[in-house]
């Protein structure tokens, strides 16, 4: 989508090690995506968006995110010569705000839910340029490179991919990625799609399911995907449905068995990435996948970004 060269913005994101294992029978394909330059996932997609801002001439950016993302636009503006605001939840860690604040960006805190910090965004957005990840198509053309790098790196496809869903960009990112190297002739198959959500913040899971799911009275620990109101819920569910997969549901207590299990293989994780370990430790336990498969589970970021929820309620 970046039609001159030196428009490209980038860091160094991408081309993230692999790190295979196999657990009960299965193969499991750990993508270290926390190892990109600002220690998440989101640098792909913040390098394409904002090289194309570049390449377009903007100046001046708003954007709204629980932390990651908000990192992510603020390291790639900087470097682009870009002026930054992020909004962020009141409650959004610290690490990843400090982070934020060190690539030069101006933070605003918001209180209230993530819906608040959205509706504030938007409205600074009247006098500069909205690039919310949530919503802006080239962010997700960064994100389906990490598709592209699992067949590279694994020479094939794999049976299922194990996702995260907050706003659903990683979800659909990895979709199109397989869809598009099918596409191509390069692959014959798509992975099998599986979303992960909260008790908390399950509207996909309801969507698919048709059926309301009580909220757990518990902290929100993987804040990455406390998205009460995902922007493209309907093309989620479709990935799923298309793929034969599922939204897997997982609780405070089975996110942190999920973190244990990765550091006892040495990946220092946030929460919010120990959700798709959560899930994959369900699927294998209800026998979903045939001994032999093959799953993808990307790590998101770096457990470094959220030592003050690891250290209230994992290694309390």
């Amino acid at each position: 989508p970046i039609r001159e060269q030196n428009s490209i913005v980038s860091l160094g994101e991408g081309f993230t090690p692999i790190m295979v294992r196999e657990i009960s029978g299965t193969k499991v394909v750990y993508k270290l995506d926390f190892l990109n330059p600002t220690g998440s996932f989101k640098d792909r997609g913040a390098s394409v968006l904002i090289s194309h801002l570049n390449e377009i001439g903007i100046k001046e950016i708003v954007e709204d995110s629980s932390g990651n993302a908000g990192a992510a636009i603020a390291a790639y503006s900087k470097a682009a010569g870009i002026k930054c605001r992020v909004f962020v939840p009141a409650e959004a860690p610290f690490g990843k705000v400090l982070q934020i604040i060190v690539y030069g960006a101006e933070i605003i805190r918001v209180p209230g839910s993530r819906e608040n910090v959205n509706k504030a965004a938007l409205e600074a957005a009247q006098k500069s340029y909205y690039a919310g990840h949530l919503w802006n198509p080239f962010f997700i053309e960064g994100l389906k490179t990490i598709s592209f790098e699992v067949y590279e790196q694994t020479r094939g496809v794999p049976d299922a991919a194990i996702l995260p869903v907050g706003s659903g960009g990683l979800l659909l990112g990895v979709h199109k990625g397989f869809k598009e190297l099918r596409e191509m002739r390069l692959a014959e198959k798509i992975p099998r799609i599986f979303g992960v959500q909260t008790y908390g913040f399950a509207q996909a899971y309801e969507r698919l399911h048709n059926k309301k799911v009580k909220k757990a009275e518990e902290a929100i620990l993987a804040d990455g995907i406390a998205v009460p109101n995902p922007p493209r819920i309907d093309q989620i569910v479709r990935a799923v449905k298309e793929t034969g997969g599922d939204i897997i549901l997982v609780s405070n207590e089975e996110i942190i068995e999920g973190f244990k299990d990765l550091a006892s293989l040495g990946l220092f994780v946030e929460p919010t990435s120990a959700t798709a370990q959560a899930a994959l430790n369900k699927l294998i336990k209800e026998k979903v996948f045939e001994r032999g498969s093959t799953i993808f589970v990307p790590l998101t970021g770096i457990g470094l970004k959220a030592t003050d929820k690891i250290g209230k309620y994992i290694l309390k």
